[in-house]
């Protein structure tokens, strides 16, 4: 694993005079391991309540899947992920575990915020919150809407076999 010297020296180096200067703010951060630099361009691209100073951060920039994204390309990443690390000073790298959103919100990047968790405690979490079943009610009452005949609306699913 490189340090954030050796990570900074490398990507300045590469591709010639003047390659680091053409990247935006953020990503030159990113490189440089700065993690207040890369948390105060984050929060300027959000929705702050004024009146809760610790509140949701809610990102304004791309979004996919309901998530934010920073970069283009191959190199894309989850704003909330981001956030997790520069509040860490990109010391500690999540490797396979999930960013959780303590508090529900998937456009929330505020590091107070977030909690590394595995894949199965983000899972059990979710379903705990009852967020799929939310979900699933407001697609029905859309297809109701469109299709109120539609048979995925009368149809049971099949029973489970007895238990022995």
């Amino acid at each position: 694993m490189t340090t954030p010297e050796e990570f900074y020296s490398y990507y300045t180096q590469e591709g010639g005079a003047g390659w680091f200067a053409r990247l935006g703010e953020l990503r030159q951060a990113i490189i440089r391991c700065d993690g207040p630099a890369v948390l105060d361009i984050l929060r300027s691209r959000c929705i702050i309540d004024p009146d809760d100073p610790g509140g949701c951060w809610i990102w304004t920039g791309a979004k996919r899947s309901g998530y934010g994204y920073i970069g283009r390309g191959p190199t894309n990443r989850l704003a909330h992920r981001i956030s997790w690390e520069a509040a860490r000073q990109f010391t500690q790298h999540l490797g396979s575990l999930s960013v959780h959103h303590k508090c529900g919100r998937r456009l929330c990047i505020n590091p107070q915020h977030l909690a590394a968790v595995t894949h199965l405690e983000n899972t059990a979490e979710m379903l705990g919150r009852q967020y799929y079943e939310a979900r699933i009610s407001a697609l029905e009452d859309a297809l109701r809407v469109y299709d109120p005949k539609n048979k995925l609306l009368t149809r049971l699913p099949k029973p489970l076999p007895p238990e022995e």
